[in-house]
């Protein structure tokens, strides 16, 4: 075992463990980040060129997050000299009158964003891009956008680096070893003791964490980056962010951003799956699936698939996050099942977790994130 102590062992250099380990760092803190494969790989969930960033929540508790989340992504900006969000506003199209626009107008609403209801012909004149029904509804918000991704890991682990962290690649973690005054996390290589462990490993959480029976299930979700007719229309200063639930599915997409190609994906219904185990092959059915709905909706994006790819959620039985100490061990702190939305929160995780290391609490709300949440299945 080594003898040397850490302040805080990260495991896991994803989107969460990244910006950690960044904000440990940067508050002075001996921090080592641990991750098994190498750093920017493309078997978890924060790999790729972009994720979507937005205020539009039904629940207004991650809406009034966002807010400290969007000061974070830009704060990183200033002090990289990176350009890693993009504002593009978005559009929401629903039936009329459906549950989920209605409910995040309100969340909106109550919490002082400002959003606007399109007819079909406003739509029209902004976005021609986009095909809809007379039926239909459409709001806007103007502060939606998306996060170049892989962009900002790398940027939060070079920050890291630069303020002392360091990065252990090709590091895999068999076990944590709770059950002493000082605990340890266990490799192939050893064993390394640290006063506080912070659990970012997403999709590998539960099986690390295999005694506590977190509600985790891990998921198999696809991207797929279609060729428009004129590539000109989709860039970020012409085509939004746009989520559409008209199909009984929740699909969304991005303007041309690093790929070619407009990319599109459905949020949820993906098969479970081992992340050790999963099939990595984006599924033709999906592909032709995703290309109808594009033929429906947004016609000139609707040309050949020019990639795609696969990617894993890590769920929670109410696609809330699980920010918390161990029950048994409060030196031992998890963030994961951030169940497909959590990339957009991370620079403000990253502090949240840092909070929670170096003053033992955190001046955000995070109660909704705590794991007694889930009663008797731990």
């Amino acid at each position: 075992m080594s003898k040397e102590m850490y302040d805080a062992i990260v495991i896991g250099a994803g989107g969460m463990g990244s910006a950690t380990a960044y904000h440990l760092a940067k508050s002075g803190a001996k921090t080592l980040l641990l991750e098994q494969f190498h750093r920017g790989h493309t078997f978890g969930s924060s790999h790729g060129d972009t994720r979507i960033i937005r205020l539009v929540y039904e629940k207004q508790f991650y809406t009034e997050l966002m807010k400290s989340a969007y000061a974070e992504w830009r704060a990183l900006e200033s002090v990289s000299g990176k350009a890693l969000m993009f504002v593009t506003g978005s559009v929401l199209i629903t039936p009329d009158g459906h549950e989920y626009s209605t409910s995040i107008r309100a969340s909106l609403e109550a919490a002082g964003i400002e959003s606007e209801w399109w007819s079909p012909k406003q739509l029209a004149s902004r976005f021609p891009q986009f095909r809809i029904d007379k039926n239909q509804s459409v709001l806007w918000q103007k502060d939606t956008g998306f996060l170049h991704a892989s962009e900002c890991v790398l940027t939060h682990l070079q920050l890291a680096e630069g303020h002392g962290a360091e990065v252990r690649e090709q590091t895999a973690v068999t076990g944590i070893d709770w059950e002493r005054d000082v605990p340890e996390v266990i490799t192939e290589g050893g064993r390394l003791r640290a006063k506080k462990i912070v659990v970012t490993a997403g999709a590998w959480a539960k099986q690390l964490l295999s005694k506590l029976n977190l509600p985790l299930t891990v998921t198999r979700q696809q991207i797929v980056y279609y060729r428009p007719t004129d590539a000109s229309l989709f860039q970020p200063d012409r085509f939004p962010i746009f989520i559409d639930v008209t199909w009984d599915e929740f699909f969304y997409g991005f303007p041309v951003f690093g790929r070619e190609g407009v990319k599109v994906a459905r949020h949820g219904k993906g098969q479970v799956v081992s992340p050790n185990t999963c099939n990595r092959t984006p599924d033709a059915e999906y592909i032709d699936h995703l290309r109808a709905f594009l033929k429906e909706r947004i016609p000139d994006a609707a040309g050949e698939a020019l990639y795609a790819q696969v990617c894993l959620y890590t769920e929670t039985p109410d696609e809330d996050f699980i920010i918390d100490a161990h029950p048994d061990c409060p030196d031992v702190l998890i963030a994961t099942g951030f169940s497909g939305h959590g990339f957009k929160f991370c620079s403000l995780v990253g502090r949240i977790l840092s909070e929670m290391v170096r003053e033992g609490q955190t001046r955000f709300d995070i109660n909704p994130f705590r794991l007694d949440r889930f009663g008797e299945h731990l």
